[in-house]
């Protein structure tokens, strides 16, 4: 097919986006297809016609980006997709909204509350405590901009130091997600539609050797086997994939856990995951599966409607 690779765009994510892309696209043509890079920009969809393209495979991450607008401009302008629906893909985008609905329908993710920026600017660290307090929680907790992926607008908040951080979080958004800290090992599992129906992939094991307490597990940390005994992995495995259908996900997506002793705590759902290879985990489930890279990019490809 003639598949049109849209990445980059202007959020933070733009260079994973730009890397993802790239990778993508030499993956697909080994896979016999034409492939033709096009940038998210406002030419966007003017570039596409230009190419005729057959298909498009979104990169694009971040706000205004995969949180469902560059979707809604395929479908606006008729170009079959690979990836979650407009709606759905920003309802994935805000982890306090997938936490809210999750908590609802009884899935085990960390307590949590939202915090705005008219809040914070009356607020000292004691008003802060007060409200960890009110909300059954305790510190140290994590505070993240719901709408943004990777690291970006993550705070660890365990004492009056680093509350002032919060000012970096929220040029991201006004209202904060403040989260119990859940700590543990870090899990992460993709799915994705295989003949039709979506299939969770083995999960994976993220490792982080620093001493701090708090870990970000950046793309490219060491990933393992979790381990994990037939029971622990038939409960994931079901818990990813009805965590996923309750947002909508469609396609594919990457869900991350921390296991706490024996309890798995949902933290968030991604919808467009990073394709970087020996960086990014997604490409890591698929090869627990027994995809290479280029099998699970034509996987993919092939979930396009």
């Amino acid at each position: 097919m003639k598949v049109a690779v849209v990445c980059g765009g202007f959020s933070e994510e733009q260079d994973a986006s730009r890397k993802s892309g790239k990778y993508a696209a030499e993956a697909l043509e080994k896979m016999s297809h034409t492939v033709q890079i096009v940038e998210y920009d406002e030419r966007l969809i003017g570039n596409l016609k230009i190419n005729a393209s057959d298909v498009v495979f979104h990169c694009v991450m971040g706000k205004h980006h995969g949180d469902g607008a560059v979707q809604a401009l395929l479908e606006l302008a008729g170009f079959p997709y690979a990836g979650s629906r407009p709606q759905n893909a920003a309802i994935i985008n805000h982890k306090t909204i997938c936490k809210k609905i999750w908590k609802a329908a009884g899935i085990l993710t960390p307590d949590f509350f939202e915090y705005g920026y008219e809040e914070y600017k009356k607020d000292n660290f004691e008003n802060f405590c007060k409200k960890v307090n009110d909300n059954r929680m305790k510190l140290p907790v994590v505070v993240k901009a719901p709408t943004q992926g990777s690291r970006f607008g993550i705070n660890f908040v365990k004492d009056s130091v680093s509350f002032k951080t919060l000012d970096t979080a929220f040029c991201y958004d006004d209202v904060l997600l403040v989260e119990t800290f859940a700590e543990g090992r870090f899990i992460t599992q993709g799915i994705i539609e295989i003949d039709g129906k979506m299939t969770a992939l083995p999960p994976v094991e993220l490792l982080d050797s620093s001493a701090s307490q708090f870990k970000l597990f950046p793309g490219g940390s060491p990933v393992r086997d979790p381990r994990l005994t037939a029971e622990q992995l038939a409960e994931i495995s079901q818990r990813t994939l009805e965590a996923a259908s309750l947002t909508g996900a469609s396609c594919y997506a990457r869900l991350d856990y921390h296991l706490c002793g024996t309890e798995f705590y949902l933290l968030e759902i991604n919808a467009v995951p990073g394709l970087v290879p020996g960086y990014s985990s997604m490409i890591d489930c698929a090869a627990a599966a027994g995809y290479d890279y280029a099998a699970l990019i034509n996987l993919m490809l092939a979930t396009a409607k």
